[in-house]
């Protein structure tokens, strides 16, 4: 055999196994919420879910999504079921169930909002009155000085299963406050035409929101460092900066 046979015999071997490579890429499922406008929605997509996807591709690792309502993606890590889930706040509780790598997705602000014709009484949050009933979604972080003052019985808790149920209850008069992310009420308000029944009353804070991995799947920590990894790159080469500012 010649070495001109033996040449193109090797290039067309190289050139057919190109396709198998990206068949056999490796592929990461996670669990993504469904309703936290504009940062995931129904339909897979939302400011994390690029981000995500982003991070992963630069370490050449694809990303599959499987969604459902946020406290169902908490139960499927804590269970490992699957191997991450997001979007996770960065709190006491979160930190003890969850992995959460060195690389947080973003910053999220989360303020009180209140009812324009039945104000809350207080310039912030250290200043609310007791007992006042605040709005949260079932399963959401709000930080840990929002735990501190449910702790304390200064806020009661009013949850429902979405942040626009919360919304509307503040508008009717049934509670006296919701605590949601700019980002999601700035949308929300004007979808639901409520901007003239609804006002900004004061920032809660802002969280550091995660993509958080499994304690209990035995690949939780090392899809977590490398999801660090393409973050770290991401950040690096102006990818993450160009998604966040395009929401």
């Amino acid at each position: 055999m010649t070495k001109l046979v033996c040449r193109l015999m090797l290039m067309f071997a190289v050139a057919c196994s190109l396709p198998l490579k990206l068949v056999y890429a490796e592929t990461v499922i996670i669990a993504a919420e469904n309703d936290w406008i504009p940062y995931a929605r129904q339909d897979g997509t939302g400011l994390a879910n690029e981000i995500i996807v982003a991070a992963f591709k630069s370490v050449g690792i694809e990303v599959v999504y499987e969604i459902y309502p946020y406290a169902r993606v908490l139960q499927n890590i804590e269970a490992g079921t699957h191997i991450a889930g997001f979007n996770v706040p960065l709190d006491a509780q979160s930190n003890k169930k969850y992995i959460l790598g060195k690389e947080k997705l973003f910053d999220a602000v989360s303020a009180y909002y209140h009812n324009k014709n039945k104000p809350i009484k207080s310039r912030n949050r250290n200043e609310l009155p007791i007992g006042v009933t605040i709005g949260v979604v079932r399963g959401y972080g709000y930080g840990d000085h929002y735990l501190d003052m449910v702790k304390t019985s200064v806020i009661s808790e009013a949850i429902s299963d979405s942040e626009v149920s919360n919304l509307k209850k503040l508008a009717n008069g049934r509670i006296d406050g919701t605590i949601i992310y700019n980002k999601t009420a700035n949308i929300l308000l004007k979808q639901l035409e409520l901007e003239s029944v609804i006002d900004f009353a004061f920032i809660n804070e802002s969280t550091p929101i995660h993509l958080a991995f499994s304690r209990t799947h035995p690949k939780g920590q090392y899809y977590s460092d490398k999801f660090d990894e393409g973050m770290r790159i991401i950040r690096a080469n102006g990818v993450h900066k160009a998604i966040y500012g395009s929401y």
